[in-house]
């Protein structure tokens, strides 16, 4: 049997020093989400056999999710891999699974937005991120077009709906491909058949993934990210990550436009590694001195902390 622990956005949760955050996660046996009768959660100090929680029960959500309320005062030290052993059964197996989570003072941020994407490159504006259509009908807060079922799951979700008989611009809220629903903020009146529509999708997805490769890429270096106290400092990087993520998704083949792009914004952003100063707090104190206000990526690579 395989068993795979499913996280918000697939990373090591972070949270915050003596602030009262949750540990969330999903478990899934054999490609599928199973719901357990019960959990218990134990959590160990890092680098040790020291008890922070012991055996404790678990939320059990109706989808299965897992949770349970650390108070301030289970995060009231910072330190890197708590491990949390959540023990549970599903009635036919009693199984154990293990992930690692950090106490942090300062949570990394996205701070590059997708106007500063389209700033950064205008021909993305245009780039093939809009979906134009009628409805065949709808509500208050859905627009249903059986002709988008050739979309992902949520493809659409985080975007936005313009209704152009309405003359309204709503947020996508969700999207279900199986009947081509989309759900949306309530709109004046409901959506009927024969509305025009355009929706415009988000490049949400595209952010975040370059955010973790930014995250990948400081930590192969050295560097630990939540230890930069500005996020400011690495948004450049951040988003030459990201135009390269949107215009490789965008290219259709070797050497057209979005290729040329995408490597160009790949080089820059490799330039940009060598040469990016930030603030790092090395001493972990949450405070930045002199020596710490001018940092370089290449600097801390050498020293290796």
């Amino acid at each position: 049997m395989e068993i795979k622990i499913l996280k918000e956005r697939e990373r090591k949760p972070r949270f915050l020093k003596e602030m009262a955050s949750t540990l969330t996660l999903y478990i899934q046996e054999d490609e599928e989400r199973i719901v357990p009768q019960w959990a218990r959660l134990t959590v160990y100090r890092p680098g040790g056999t020291e008890k922070l929680l012991d055996g404790v029960d678990m939320t059990i959500a109706q989808d299965g999710l897992l949770s349970y309320q650390l108070s301030s005062t289970h995060n009231g030290e910072a330190g890197e891999n708590y491990r949390a052993v959540v023990e549970y059964s599903d009635g036919t197996y009693t199984g154990a699974v293990i992930l690692f989570y950090d106490v942090v003072l300062n949570k990394p941020a996205i701070v590059v937005t997708d106007e500063d994407l389209v700033a950064e490159l205008p021909q993305l504006s245009e780039g093939g991120w809009k979906h134009t259509g009628m409805a065949e009908g709808g509500s208050l807060t859905t627009i249903v077009d059986t002709r988008l079922k050739g979309y992902p799951e949520d493809y659409f979700t985080g975007g936005r709906a313009y209704c152009v008989d309405k003359g309204e611009t709503r947020k996508i809220l969700g999207f279900d491909p199986s009947t081509g629903t989309l759900t949306t903020e309530s709109f004046s009146s409901s959506v009927a058949s024969g509305e025009r529509y355009i929706l415009t999708r988000t490049f949400e997805r595209e952010i975040e993934r370059a955010f973790e490769k930014l995250e990948d890429r400081l930590s192969r270096a050295g560097i630990k990210h939540h230890l930069v106290m500005d996020p400011a400092d690495l948004k450049e990087l951040h988003l030459c990550l990201s135009v390269a993520e949107v215009c490789k998704g965008l290219s259709a083949e070797k050497d057209d436009f979005w290729w040329h792009m995408w490597k160009e914004y790949e080089r820059g952003a490799e330039r940009l590694l060598e040469t990016t100063t930030f603030k790092y707090d090395r001493g972990r104190n949450g405070y930045i001195s002199r020596a710490e206000e001018v940092t370089r990526i290449n600097i801390i690579k050498a020293v290796r902390e």
